[in-house]
């Protein structure tokens, strides 16, 4: 709760008043003290009137899906009940309008409640930022009816959607996909799988029995062995680091790099799946996760995480988080291409990074 004073109408306020002890105190009397009680009663009374107001009122809101895609026009129910015995004059809905774009109701649009009675909007919202955040009516705003003070709420009952980023090729003007798809499949001349291939070669001494393929050898009347298929070069990794922002300091700035670090992720790993490369994806879902991406069928889960939140359950899981990303980031790290995306270096050159 909040409180604020009109300073223009606070000056004729304390004009009125000057005026009201100056005529009680020279005239005394019935009807001057009435107008100097009046006047002074006015503020606190008008306080309190407010106040009976937000207690008996009712608020729900409620998105007609609870997961939305990013851009999609959805349907925003909000209803408000006065359960009182006094009408409320002029109340203000504030929206979330740095977020979402509503049509059937405007920022700012003032209602009129009549005892016991209940009003619904149906207003259309399209959210314009991948993530999950706070949308719809964000508080409500009630003014004394001469405009000296007003108080604002926020609303008893908020409603957090969860909202998808779309599904875009942003990732490929930032990465060199080209050279790391090149990489991916390239096989060691000396490094080979443990488990044997389908080539084949003449039995050397020293080769493990374990190797002969018995039935080949029959049909060419010697020893033959079942070669090991060379083990691939380079796998890829792609690590997330989101920011950790408490959720009292999520403001626009926070939803707009959010939205694009997510969408930036999703358009990279999408590229590899639907190619049936696969991916190693690592981010932070309360803990460290790491988790496979290979096929449409094992996208949804990662594109589902991601949109549901990115958070780390204490700092201490955020600071390993941070120490991998500089671990990883380092030159010669093992068999794999990293991308290392960081939320925080948006919209810097480090926001991507590309680790061979």
């Amino acid at each position: 709760m909040s409180i604020r004073f009109n300073l223009k109408n606070s000056v004729v306020y304390l004009f009125i008043l000057t005026g009201c002890i100056v005529f009680a105190s020279f005239y005394g009397g019935l009807l001057p003290f009435v107008l100097l009680y009046g006047t002074l009663l006015f503020i606190p009374v008008s306080f309190v009137f407010i106040m009976l107001n937000y207690h008996f009122l009712s608020v729900f809101q409620e998105l007609d899906v609870h997961r939305v895609v990013k851009g999609e026009k959805h349907k925003l129910y909000i209803s408000f009940e006065n359960r009182g015995i006094f009408t409320i004059h002029d109340m203000v809905l504030l929206l979330h309008f740095d977020r979402c774009d509503f049509t059937g109701v405007e920022d700012g649009e003032r209602i009129v409640l009549e005892p016991r009675s209940k009003i619904q909007f149906e207003v259309g919202t399209v959210c314009i930022y991948g993530g999950t955040y706070e949308i719809g009516l964000k508080s409500l705003k009630f003014t004394d009816p001469f405009g000296i003070i007003s108080v604002l709420f926020k609303v008893p009952y908020s409603f957090r959607a969860i909202v998808s980023p779309k599904i875009t090729d942003t990732a490929n003007e930032y990465l060199d996909i080209e050279n790391i798809l090149n990489s991916i499949g390239s096989k060691s001349e000396i490094r080979t799988e443990e488990i044997p291939g389908n080539e084949m070669r003449e039995y050397r001494p020293g080769d493990p029995v374990s190797t002969i393929n018995w039935k080949v050898s029959a049909r060419l009347s010697k020893l033959t062995v079942r070669v090991p298929d060379k083990l691939d070069t380079r796998t890829v990794t792609l690590i997330m680091e989101p920011s950790n922002v408490p959720e009292r300091m999520q403001d626009t700035d926070y939803l707009k790099r959010r939205d694009h670090f997510l969408e930036f992720c999703v358009s990279a790993v999408w590229y590899f799946a639907r190619r049936g490369v696969p991916v190693l994806v690592i981010y932070p879902a309360g803990k460290i996760t790491e988790l496979q991406v290979d096929s449409y069928d094992s996208f949804p889960r990662f594109y589902n995480d991601i949109s549901g939140g990115l958070s780390y359950r204490s700092d201490d899981e955020k600071e390993r988080m941070h120490k991998l990303v500089q671990e990883r980031r380092q030159a010669g790290f093992g068999n794999e291409t990293r991308v290392i995306v960081v939320e925080d270096e948006w919209p810097g050159e480090d926001f991507c990074i590309v680790a061979d």
